[in-house]
């Protein structure tokens, strides 16, 4: 058993030396995973209900929504950290970090752009997060007010007009 304990502190040492240079991007990651997550429930309106036994339960709930969340982010995290992979044996250690950065980047975009589409859902009072959600997304456009919007489509079936002539 002692030869064992001592091979899984060296693979676990070897595991943890890897991740070290992005282990505070897999951080951003999950940050921004929670975000949409709790968005998520938020739009869907789940409330949690504190009770005896069990300590606490969930209203409104379905978990295959949960499950496909946790699916798709081990699969980002997998292509992600593979990648970073295939480029440290290309010998391009110092630009893998780069990779990760990037890739990560997008994920994290995404995350906040959907969490922001489920705040809107479950706050369509709330301007600001509708304002956020259209700046985060680049919908400009339905941040004007109609009568822009009105003179903006006037305007294109004109010049559409204008160049099929």
């Amino acid at each position: 058993m002692e030869k064992y304990k001592e091979f899984l502190v060296l693979l676990s040492a070897a595991i943890a030396a890897y991740f070290d240079t992005t282990i505070t991007f897999l951080y951003a990651l999950l940050i921004g995973f929670a975000f949409n997550i709790f968005a998520g429930l938020r739009a869907d309106e789940v409330k949690f209900v504190m009770t005896r036994f069990p300590s606490f339960g969930l209203i409104n709930y379905k978990g295959q929504k949960l499950v496909d969340s946790l699916k798709e982010l081990c699969l980002i995290t997998f292509i992600t950290y593979i990648l970073k992979a295939i480029i440290d044996l290309m010998k391009f250690e110092e630009k893998s970090a780069y990779v990760v950065q990037v890739l990560i980047a997008i994920a994290i975009y995404y995350y906040v752009k959907n969490g922001l589409r489920n705040l809107s859902k479950a706050y369509p009072k709330v301007r600001w997060i509708k304002m956020l959600y259209y700046l985060v997304s680049f919908k400009f456009r339905e941040m004007m007010p109609g009568i822009v919007n009105d003179a903006i489509d006037k305007e294109e079936e004109e010049s559409g007009k204008e160049k099929m002539r």
